[in-house]
């Protein structure tokens, strides 16, 4: 059973819920951009449904990525609605533009983006994994939350080659098996990729995300430290 609002202990760990303005937006450690200007609709599973999305999801990013440029934003900004890789990257160069629209370095820093869409796919990977008999302990994913994923067994001497390429398979076609049913997944993302890995994140545990590497956003284990991202 659940426990009434009356019935629990008032040292419950429980966010409080405020509303601010357009204003306060940035007026926090972290921001996380869920928001979507629609997403494909069922029946369109021979696209990469998530790239269908970038045009109009990056024209929506660009006020608010200028919002962060001009309050000085220091916290993370944390970029969830698809497609996470392409659009953090988007979000870091459009935050450091001037009003001519060159490059000048003066708004979010790299590591202050980080697209959380990986770690549904590292989920959705120990699953199969664990349907086909492999061993759940080093499997690992990589790349983009979508076409171009890696899913390897294993790193180092112990990665199959074989092996790596037919989770990878699993794995990508699992949202697609699920698409369709005629349902489209949200929950398993929101959880693994959103509230899951974004916890991690704040609390300094090793957690999937795309995070900058060069000059483009790589899904990759990563972990926050006292100098910056660590990649593993």
């Amino acid at each position: 059973t659940v426990p009434s609002v009356a019935t629990r202990s008032a040292s419950e760990p429980l966010p409080k819920i405020e509303l601010v303005s357009q204003a306060e937006l940035f007026d926090c450690d972290a921001l996380l951009f869920t928001a979507s200007r629609g997403v494909p609709p069922v029946g369109t599973e021979q696209t990469d449904v998530r790239m269908v999305q970038y045009r109009a999801n990056r024209a929506m990013l660009e006020a608010y990525a200028l919002q962060a440029r001009q309050s000085g934003f220091t916290g993370l900004f944390a970029q969830i609605s698809d497609p996470v890789d392409q659009l953090s990257r988007a979000v870091f160069r459009m935050s450091n533009q001037n009003t001519s629209g060159a490059f000048d370095g003066r708004g979010l820093l790299p590591e202050q983006v980080c697209g959380f869409g990986l770690g549904v796919m590292h989920a959705r990977a120990l699953y199969c994994a664990e349907r086909t008999g492999i061993d759940l302990e080093n499997v690992c994913a990589f790349g983009p939350h979508g076409s171009g994923l890696v899913i390897a067994n294993a790193p180092g001497e112990a990665y199959d080659d074989d092996v790596s390429k037919s989770l990878t398979e699993q794995t990508v076609t699992a949202n697609l098996a699920i698409r369709a049913l005629g349902y489209k997944p949200y929950l398993a993302p929101g959880l693994s990729s959103a509230a899951i890995s974004v916890l991690r994140a704040l609390r300094g545990r090793w957690y999937d995300a795309a995070v900058p590497a060069d000059r483009v956003y790589f899904g990759c284990r990563t972990c926050w430290t006292e100098n910056g991202p660590e990649r593993l």
